[in-house]
């Protein structure tokens, strides 16, 4: 029996094409929740996006794994929280400052980003949401994820001298650092001691690469129609595409609708 559902966001409840989450999907969702399914939002998005894409106004999870499992919220409450130790910041922040490569900074509770170019402007756009303001004053100590928007060669280099990190990409030019203890795997194995749930009672969608570790952790990973075939390999399903209201597909393949 089904306990949890884990959402990620872009490329899987929303999508450039349809940038707000559709009436039919939210009707879905709200069935579940009078099922007694928990809803979680999984995602590398931080809160004050989502109150930009007006995804928590559409319909309130019962819980956030945000910022890639890097700071976790069940009703209100913080039930993980996981920051990037603060000498790979230093050592990152070194190495951004000397190539002057654009990269946003992400705190618990604000972010910003260095310079903007238009590897930038295209990732952003990419994912429907604005440029954060700019900012120099980085606080090494508080640093839940690192975007760098580069290439394969360069970020290599900006986490040459790190030890307790880790990487996705989530555009052709633009990745998340995490700590290595983050991650959205480590979010939902907190989020399973807090309440109890075991692995074959959850299930979770997503498309890409940053959701691989959470499909492997539940005992039910659905694939969007519209991940790449790499993340397909770990999908039980593999759904219709965010475009064709893949989620609706995963549930009803499962008959939770």
């Amino acid at each position: 029996m089904i306990k949890a559902i884990f959402f990620d966001i872009d490329g899987t409840l929303i999508s450039k094409q349809k940038p707000l989450v559709q009436e039919n999907v939210i009707q879905g969702l709200q069935q579940l929740r009078n099922q007694g399914i928990q809803l979680f939002i999984a995602s590398g998005r931080h809160m004050l996006e989502l109150e930009e894409l007006k995804i928590n106004q559409q319909f309130e999870f019962d819980g956030y794994l945000l910022l890639n499992g890097g700071y976790c919220l069940v009703h209100d409450q913080v039930i993980y929280d996981q920051k990037i130790d603060a000498q790979d910041v230093q050592e990152i922040v070194k190495v951004v400052k000397e190539k002057h490569y654009p990269c946003l900074f992400i705190e618990n509770n604000r972010m910003y980003i260095n310079h903007v170019n238009q590897r930038v402007k295209d990732a952003q756009a990419s994912i429907s949401t604005m440029i954060p303001p700019i900012c120099q004053d980085i606080n090494i100590n508080n640093i839940y994820q690192i975007d760098p928007y580069v290439d394969e060669k360069e970020i290599q280099e900006i986490i040459q001298n790190t030890k307790y990190i880790k990487v996705t990409r989530w555009h052709d030019y633009a990745y998340d650092i995490v700590p290595q203890k983050g991650g959205k795997a480590a979010a939902i194995q907190a989020l399973q001691h807090y309440l109890g749930f075991q692995k074959e009672e959850m299930m979770a969608f997503g498309d890409g690469h940053n959701d691989i570790e959470m499909l492997d952790i539940v005992g039910y990973p659905i694939v969007m129609g519209n991940g790449s075939e790499e993340v397909k390999k770990h999908g039980r399903y593999i759904c219709q595409s965010v475009n064709e209201d893949g989620i609706l597909d995963g549930l009803k393949h499962f008959q939770l609708l």
